[in-house]
């Protein structure tokens, strides 16, 4: 049976419109899922670091990551949140354990002044490429394996992980991820991201229920673009930095004094490709309370009780983690170690000298 043209070309435009379509209904399915698998990291075989150079740890070849140190005694590895914001200076709080305890800054890969691959992603390539190479690149998985080499670079058989936020997470996934390898795990006001959605009201929604209904306008502004996924890869990162820079103005106003205290960084050492990276890893909907039981470690989680995260996100990370215990401080927010340094200090040491 012959065709007409006119037929083929309708049959080739409808076809052409179910594949887009359906790539399209991919790339959206994909997204609800996280990208990153516990207990996959674990069995990489690329796991060795290539060794310290000058002020930078070079986990893997040509991504060097930016450290510094303080203080005397067994290592504690921070690990910073944002996600995507370094640690510029030491914090008082962890200063305070300087004659016992040498305290282990770094900025994560993609952030701050350690490596940054990317720019600017190809136009040609298909929104499926960039995302799989961002998420692979900079995301969870890479975070928890650059944990694991700066271990071996550090020496030391198990690691003390103090997180906070983000970082906090990030600590956590590892410690079940490499449960043998962590002597101690501290939780600073981990980030509510466990079990996600989790039931609490979201930071953004958050944000936009505390803020003046005459800044909702730009703020919704704002979120339509920063929540617009599918086209970051139109950006470079310079662009993104401006974008998530934008955001504190509305945090500030809604937060008030959460984060204040906490020093200031920059918007171009922002890690904006890396905070993507993380969105993808995480997906739109994950639970990983459950692989919390693989932790052995103590752990001790500190709340602030003027944090803008209610007591109840601590709570499910001390219900999830075995050997857990939940600290709150009076009058500390989100930024313990910097605004409440004796207080968190007078936690920190019995929990880590038992």
């Amino acid at each position: 049976m012959r065709v007409s043209g006119k037929k083929m070309l309708l049959f080739i435009v409808i076809l052409v419109g179910l594949l887009f379509a359906g790539g399209g209904a991919f790339v959206w399915w994909m997204m609800q899922q996280p990208m990153f698998k516990l207990g996959t990291v674990a069995q990489r075989t690329d796991l060795t670091p290539v060794g310290i150079s000058d002020d930078f740890w070079e986990v893997s070849p040509g991504v060097k990551l930016k450290h510094f140190s303080t203080g005397e005694g067994r290592n504690i590895l921070f690990v910073h949140g944002g996600p995507g914001i370094p640690t510029m200076e030491s914090a008082p709080g962890f200063d305070l354990l300087s004659d016992e305890y040498r305290v282990n800054y770094y900025d994560q890969r993609g952030v701050g002044r350690s490596t940054r691959p990317f720019d600017r992603f190809p136009a040609e390539d298909s929104s499926w490429t960039k995302i799989q190479l961002l998420e692979s690149t900079l995301g969870i998985s890479q975070q928890l394996a650059d944990i694991e080499r700066i271990r071996k670079l550090l020496g030391d058989d198990k690691l003390i992980l103090i997180g906070h936020s983000y970082g906090a997470l990030l600590a956590s996934l590892y410690a079940a991820e490499f449960p043998q390898n962590v002597d101690k795990l501290i939780l600073l006001n981990p980030a509510d991201l466990l079990v996600f959605p989790s039931g609490n009201k979201g930071l953004f929604e958050n944000v936009r229920e505390r803020l003046p209904e005459r800044d909702h306008k730009a703020y919704d502004k704002w979120q339509r673009r920063y929540l617009d996924l599918m086209q970051i890869f139109k950006e470079d990162e310079a662009s993104l930095q401006q974008l998530d820079a934008d955001f504190l103005p509305f945090f500030i106003k809604a937060t008030g004094d959460t984060i204040e205290g906490a020093p200031p960084v920059s918007p171009d050492l922002f890690g904006s490709w890396y905070t993507r990276a993380q969105f993808f890893g995480l997906g739109r909907r994950h639970d990983w309370s459950n692989h919390m039981g693989n932790v052995t470690a103590d752990t001790l989680i500190i709340h602030g009780s003027k944090d803008f995260q209610p007591l109840a996100v601590s709570e499910l990370y001390e219900q999830a983690i075995p050997n857990a215990q939940l600290v709150e401080i009076e009058e500390a927010a989100h930024f313990p170690h910097f605004n409440n340094a004796e207080a968190l200090e007078q936690q920190l040491r019995p929990f880590l000298n038992k």
